[in-house]
């Protein structure tokens, strides 16, 4: 009985220490589908900025329930700096990053726009320095694992698209990730998103410890960014776009996915993150994308694995790594000291 009880306990405190990890992981995974399906749905004609509004519609409905009954008792009051707040994390996360990185699709592949996501940590990292939310020593060793982390992920992600190399799986489909004449129009919207995550990151720091309600402040979040699209989108899209056809249930699944878990889960996992991790912690898990969408590509739809795609994925996991254990230094750290602040006798209650 007692041999039970502390296996459960065990298992329940390494899933307190991982649940992170975890989240943000599977947060990765769902990203990389979502993407996909999008790119297809595009392909197919349907109205990428009609599909933003409409998951986003589901996504503050599933928030607000579930702040709703979470929070209900320990949600703090709703200012009007709050509610300005949550409009700017909507403006950034929802209407200039989602909306935009979404429409993209429409030009350019998943495939880059992934490895566009992957500068979000090192944007995230010198923004964090630049607004005194992360510290860097260079001399010591927590300082260099953490710039040759970022920089070996960064490379990693490089190399899977721009080195090649020989075949090593060979293609099953015939699949193109070539751009459009208007690529260019879908990078400047994939570079304009990948800012204002990388702002909101450092925004939702400072955010959350004024309201410290992940659920209720994701939810208003959502809420104005959901306004803010639906608004773009009157003026943009068609009348008839607003009508979705359903034929195969291509459109349902991707709404599903993006309303309850990419756009609504997600945006709650993230912030959780950033409020107990910071925002540099839970931007590297961005080159995660890139990998999950490689070995979507091979082993799903059947697309040619070369060996510099190889290479990159490897250099992506190590250098995730790397940022991962400083990551892990400084908290350990910070504790340490917390614990000799209060058993110093020169702290008074």
């Amino acid at each position: 009985m007692m041999r039970n009880m502390e296996l459960q306990r065990r298992i329940e405190m390494g899933f307190q220490i991982s649940k992170a990890y975890i989240f943000l992981t599977l947060n990765e995974v769902a990203l990389a589908v979502f993407l996909v399906l999008v790119e297809s749905l595009a392909s197919s004609g349907i109205s990428t900025l009609i599909i933003v509004v409409y998951e986003h519609v589901l996504a503050t409905i599933v928030l607000s329930l579930l702040s709703f009954f979470f929070e209900k008792n320990k949600r703090p009051p709703i200012t009007f700096k709050i509610l300005c707040y949550a409009f700017l994390m909507g403006l950034l996360q929802v209407t200039l990053c989602q909306m935009l990185m979404t429409m993209g699709l429409s030009y350019i592949s998943s495939t880059y726009e992934s490895i566009a996501l992957n500068m979000v940590p090192t944007i995230t990292f010198v923004l964090a320095l630049i607004f005194n939310q992360e510290k860097l020593r260079f001399r010591s060793i927590n300082g260099q694992a953490k710039i040759w982390g970022l920089g070996i992920s960064f490379g990693g992600a490089l190399a899977l698209v721009l080195w090649k190399g020989p075949v090593v799986v060979k293609a099953m489909l015939s699949i193109s990730f070539e751009t459009t004449s208007n690529g260019v129009l879908g990078w400047i919207m994939t570079i304009v998103g990948v800012l204002a995550t990388s702002f909101w990151n450092i925004l939702v720091r400072h955010v959350i410890q004024i309201y410290p309600a992940e659920l209720s402040l994701t939810a208003m979040m959502s809420f104005f960014g959901t306004i803010q699209t639906a608004i773009v989108a009157a003026f943009v899209a068609k009348s008839s776009a607003w009508e979705l056809q359903w034929d195969g249930g291509l459109i349902l699944i991707t709404l599903l996915l993006g309303g309850i878990v990419v756009t609504g889960l997600s945006y709650y996992v993230m912030t959780w993150s950033i409020g107990i991790k910071g925002p540099v912690f839970t931007a590297s898990f961005n080159p995660l994308l890139v990998l999950f969408s490689f070995l979507l590509n091979t082993f799903v739809l059947g697309s040619s694995a070369h060996l510099g795609s190889i290479v990159g994925a490897v250099l992506v996991i190590v250098g995730l790594y790397l940022l991962l254990w400083a990551k892990a230094n400084d908290v350990e750290k910070t504790e340490i000291d917390v614990e000799d602040s209060i058993a110093s006798p020169f702290i008074q209650p």
